[in-house]
């Protein structure tokens, strides 16, 4: 991932509509929008068509930009439009009906020593139903309070918990199978 910041100059003239100055900026957003994307989208068309519509909205709003950090800036950006798309899905509502409260007892905290790539991680993510895939990348991966992404997504706290905890439940599941399958090469 590219952590150089764009330079004023590049700013201005992708906010004027010069087309070069776009394409490098889109050259330097690019890293930072696909992977986020790939952390909620299987579908490369999905991941495309969010990128896209980050970017675009990336540009239109380059004159509220306030000097500080780009990229990060650029992050926000696409993780909101994320939650934009979803909430145009059709199937949002269906996704969020949970409101029961969570208990807190017991450890939510799962450790391994287990080493996975960034590729490995990403594909058990995309395991997760789309609803806790959301939520758990917000919280766990964006840094989102429970709060924030009850606002952001129209749901209740207790809701964004929940579906922290049911992600958590299942990243275990398959860290779980993941150890018990290298057990598994290591002794045949």
């Amino acid at each position: 991932m590219m952590s150089q910041e764009p330079q004023t100059e590049l700013l201005q003239a992708a906010a004027s509509g010069e087309r070069r100055a776009q394409l490098a900026l889109y050259q330097l957003c690019y890293p930072v929008l696909i992977s986020t994307a790939r952390r909620y989208y299987h579908n490369s068309d999905e991941q495309m068509t969010v990128v896209n519509n980050a970017f675009v909205k990336v540009i239109q709003y380059l004159g509220h930009y306030d000097a500080g950090r780009f990229l990060s800036w650029v992050k926000r950006i696409i993780s909101n439009e994320i939650i934009d798309e979803y909430r145009r899905n059709k199937r949002y509502h269906e996704l969020y009906k949970f409101d029961a409260p969570v208990e807190e007892r017991g450890s939510t905290d799962f450790q391994t020593d287990a080493i996975f790539t960034e590729e490995q991680l990403q594909q058990m993510l995309l395991c997760l139903s789309e609803s806790a895939r959301l939520v758990f990348n917000l919280f766990a991966i964006e840094g989102y309070s429970h709060k924030e992404i009850a606002h952001m997504l129209g749901v209740t706290e207790e809701t964004s918990k929940w579906h922290t905890k049911m992600a958590r439940k299942k990243l275990r599941e398959l860290i779980e199978k993941s150890h018990e399958a290298a057990r598994q090469r290591s002794v045949g």
